[in-house]
């Protein structure tokens, strides 16, 4: 006994073919849309949560790049008169000015609190990636005050409530300069963060990155560490802290068997 095929007309192919192409351009139209809904509401509760900030002093134009997608933001703080006003909008800024570079995936990171804005941004030399970088368009020139007050203002446009709540610990950092960190905060002359070292890291190892311009104290609050300074080996404990004058070569080096953690505080002109 033969099998009974179904048979269809090449007119009835054609209706099915056009069935499925027309419910395939509606999905992909519903989860494009989807995105951009998702997008805008993220940024618009960064918005309504830095309308309340005190830091939220003066006027800010700027983009945010989230998968190549451009949004502009423009933000006026209150006044006497008026309250604070954030418009956001997609599409790319006006006038030239900067934007952030980052996806959806570090956007929501950034939207829950997993993640501090500055952690994301953080990099060891300006070639390396990072989730959540900063650009100039062109056209752009940037002051050296914005220079010093733009990972300020990055902190506080992208980390919400009150207060303003940093998570740290080894699940909270990135790579840089050989080490583990999260930052705590930037702002002109100062620089805060926390480090931790795996057993066998060794931070500060390229010569780029031995020395900085301004000074240092490292607190080591867990483990034991190795301070190289100057080529010159000091075991240091927890609870002690020590000091790293401008122009003094540094290296990190945990080659003992457990972790170590530090805070670093980094201040001084140039920080």
């Amino acid at each position: 006994m033969k099998p009974q095929l179904f048979k269809f007309s090449i007119k009835k192919q054609n209706q099915i073919i056009n069935v499925i192409l027309i419910i395939l351009f509606f999905s992909l139209s519903i989860n494009v849309n989807a995105q951009e809904d998702t997008i805008k509401n993220i940024l618009e509760r960064f918005a309504i949560d830095y309308k309340n900030d005190p830091m939220f002093t003066s006027n800010q134009s700027f983009g945010i790049e989230v998968d190549k997608e451009m949004w502009k933001i423009d933000a006026i703080p209150a006044t006497d008169k008026s309250p604070s006003q954030i418009s956001i909008t997609k599409g790319t800024p006006s006038a030239p000015t900067f934007y952030y570079v980052t996806n959806l995936r570090t956007l929501k990171q950034l939207d829950k609190g997993e993640l501090n804005p500055l952690t994301a941004g953080v990099k060891a030399f300006s070639t390396d990636y990072a989730p959540l970088d900063i650009e100039a368009m062109e056209g752009f020139q940037p002051s050296q005050e914005f220079v010093g007050n733009v990972l300020a203002f990055t902190f506080h446009f992208f980390t919400k409530g009150t207060p303003e709540i940093v998570p740290f610990g080894q699940h909270h950092t990135r790579g840089t300069h050989g080490a583990q960190a999260s930052i705590f905060y930037y702002d002109t002359g100062l620089r805060t963060g926390y480090g931790y070292l795996h057993p066998g890291q060794h931070a500060n190892e390229h010569p780029l990155s031995k020395t900085n311009p301004f000074s240092s104290m490292i607190i080591l609050i867990k483990g034991k560490v190795t301070a190289r300074l100057n080529d010159i080996d000091y075991v240091i404990e927890a609870g002690n802290a020590f000091f790293i004058p401008p122009g003094m070569t540094h290296e990190i080096l945990n080659p003992y068997d457990e972790a170590a953690e530090f805070i670093l505080l980094m201040f001084g002109e140039g920080a």
